[in-house]
């Protein structure tokens, strides 16, 4: 899982699953899908801090101040931002071409979107305490070293004081002169983080995790090919620790 505040949860190919004519309308309406995944995000994130962060709310009554920075995305959120998205298409579609079945699509989806809004209202959301937004890509950089060069691929994802990941940044890549080895560093120290951990490999799919014990921030790590510690993947980001009812109250708009 991944923090809301990380990012859109969705992506076209993921919205595909849902409606498969998708990229076929959004091409002949002139459409870009990425804007609409952005704003159902941002209009979510709108909602939740309103239910969330508004005074007197129950947020604020749990010791720590939880906010909309401890939410855990789970798969309401999921469900609930890709039918928005879809909704927000669809509606953009129809006002472009005025095309019937494009404006009974949107109603289905909105009605969709107000059917996973219950689902998550009625599940409660996901919530750690101690939150680790993630990684921004890290800086490669090279050192001499005994080995072939090559183009290879890195990621880095923070760790908390705890020992909890937060989701592994875009990865980058790098080529590597022979006689050299790849170098990665991180950026973007957040307040709370007691070191980083480094994924890479010589495919994109490929990357897994190379250190043993979370890298000191500030430090460079130095990734030697054909190396791992256990072949686990990028982090996907925090799980949720607990769960908290929220208040049902009346949607504006």
């Amino acid at each position: 899982m991944a923090l809301f505040v990380d990012g859109p949860t969705q992506t076209v190919d993921s919205l595909r699953d849902h409606d498969s004519g998708l990229l076929d309308v959004a091409a002949g309406a002139g459409i870009n899908v990425t804007t609409k995944i952005r704003l159902a995000h941002e209009e979510i994130e709108g909602e939740l801090r309103y239910r969330l962060e508004r005074p007197r709310s129950w947020m604020f009554e749990t010791p720590g101040g939880l906010s909309l920075d401890h939410v855990v995305v789970g798969d309401t959120i999921r469900r609930w931002e890709a039918m928005l998205a879809l909704a927000k298409v669809y509606e953009d579609a129809y006002f472009t071409q005025l095309v019937d079945r494009y404006q009974a699509k949107a109603q289905q989806f909105v009605v969709y979107a107000r059917v996973a809004v219950e689902n998550f209202l009625s599940a409660g959301v996901g919530l750690v305490s101690d939150p680790v937004r993630q990684a921004s890509v890290p800086t490669l950089g090279t050192v001499t070293g005994p080995q072939k060069g090559g183009s290879f691929y890195a990621s880095v994802a923070w760790v908390n004081a705890r020992g909890q990941e937060g989701a592994a940044s875009v990865a980058t890549s790098g080529t590597v002169a022979d006689g050299h080895l790849l170098t990665v560093s991180a950026t973007g120290l957040p307040p709370n983080a007691a070191g980083f951990n480094v994924y890479a490999g010589s495919l994109l799919d490929g990357m897994t995790l190379q250190n043993t014990v979370p890298v000191l921030p500030g430090a460079m790590f130095t990734y030697v090919p054909g190396w791992s510690t256990n072949g686990r993947p990028p982090s996907v980001g925090q799980v949720a620790e607990f769960t908290r009812a929220i208040p049902r109250i009346i949607l504006r708009g």
